[in-house]
């Protein structure tokens, strides 16, 4: 039998999970905006924000002689679009995750996470402009990202009904 002392320390570390998971959820929520915290439209970045030297360090003069960053035409829109690709992987992998078991398109939620974290990474590594960026490579990413969890599923559904045989 639990002693009574111990049930508040549970709850104090109940009540810490849920705030700490609210805190998480509404940093995830505020991804598409955080741009507008960190920087002011024209001028750049706020001077609270502390200078890690992540604008400079993207920042380069392409070939028409104007200066980007990371392809894009401020930090303020390289930040924008990065965090709404990032909120879009979290978004459908938080719901592959939350789908219920046994589902049969639970693992296909994957599919579109996989390409927002595709996509997200194509920004940061400022391939826009490759045959990484193409309609077609992102379409065989798809492809071959739903044939491989066809495997999976398939290959674990004949593992779950072999199992239920041999225990019959």
């Amino acid at each position: 039998m639990k002693s009574k002392k111990s049930t508040p320390k549970i709850k104090t570390i109940i009540l810490l999970k849920t705030l700490g998971i609210a805190l998480l959820l509404s940093i995830v929520a505020m991804l598409p905006f955080l741009h507008d915290i960190f920087t002011a439209r024209g001028e750049g970045v706020y001077d609270w924000v502390p200078n890690l030297g992540i604008e400079k360090m993207l920042t380069y003069t392409n070939t028409q002689g104007r200066e980007v960053v990371n392809g894009y035409s401020s930090y303020r829109t390289f930040l924008y679009f990065l965090f709404l690709h990032v909120f879009a992987a979290i978004g459908w992998a938080g719901w592959a995750k939350d789908a219920k078991p046994g589902k049969p398109y639970k693992f296909f939620l994957l599919a579109p996470a996989i390409l927002a974290l595709y996509t997200s990474l194509v920004i940061i590594f400022d391939v826009r402009e490759s045959s990484f960026n193409e309609a077609s490579s992102k379409i065989f990413l798809i492809l071959g990202v739903n044939f491989l969890l066809m495997v999976w599923f398939l290959y674990n559904y004949y593992k779950r009904k072999k199992r239920k045989h041999n225990e019959n």
